[in-house]
């Protein structure tokens, strides 16, 4: 009787750690939404508004290529993207920008005019939210995700799985600050905008961005 019992024991016990390992192995942490794959790329579209005593209004196109693998100074796989751009579509690429980013067990992050943001946090869950200027000093910003899974429409392109970061809504008679990225499983980042805007003296002064995929692939 007592070797019935331990032998079923065993075995439950088997069955259970079976079982929980596949359902671990299940988990979908949402990776693929930061995919960060050497000698990939993406191209976007941009406008952007300078305001203050003078408005400054550019359209360019802007290309962000992971270019390098390194360990950084945490000792954490990271990789060097250079960003090109070009006022038309006819024009050459030219580098601008080195930047860096990383995707850890619990973060996606990029490092931006040498600051660091905490972009996406793993696993991808709705009740996420988080400080996306943990890192740096820049006042805070809460980040969350939102519509999680569903698909996006841009520029006549249809991404079947994305998901929203809502980084900023403060909206005031002093201030308005408004930021959000939209990502897309297999690729990244396919669309940005952010306003950051003061009423100062009566004068409109800070930015208005906004980036929009228009291709992707690799090298």
């Amino acid at each position: 009787m007592k070797k019935h019992l331990l032998l079923g024991l065993i075995c439950g016990a088997f069955v259970f750690s079976c079982k929980k390992n596949t359902d671990y192995e299940a988990i979908d942490f949402g990776y693929k939404y930061f995919p960060n794959v050497l000698a990939t790329f993406i191209d976007y579209e941009v406008d952007s508004i300078s305001y203050g005593t003078v408005n400054d209004t550019s359209h360019f196109y802007l290309r962000e290529k992971v270019a390098e693998e390194f360990v950084d100074n945490e000792g954490q796989l990271a990789t060097r993207f250079e960003r090109y751009k070009r006022p038309n579509l006819d024009a050459d690429w030219t580098l601008t920008d080195v930047w860096f980013q990383k995707r850890t067990t619990t973060t996606a992050e990029r490092v931006e005019e040498n600051i660091r943001y905490v972009r996406l946090t793993f696993p991808i869950k709705p009740e996420n939210n988080w400080d996306g200027n943990v890192y740096n000093t820049e006042d805070a910003w809460n980040y969350r995700y939102e519509n999680i899974g569903v698909s996006y429409e841009l520029n006549g392109q249809t991404f079947e799985k994305t998901l929203r970061v809502n980084q900023r809504n403060n909206i005031n008679l002093i201030d308005q600050e408004d930021a959000w990225e939209i990502y897309a499983e297999g690729i990244g980042l396919i669309h940005k905008k952010l306003t950051d805007l003061t009423f100062q003296n009566q004068e409109i002064v800070g930015v208005s961005y906004e980036m929009r995929v228009i291709d992707y692939g690799t090298e």
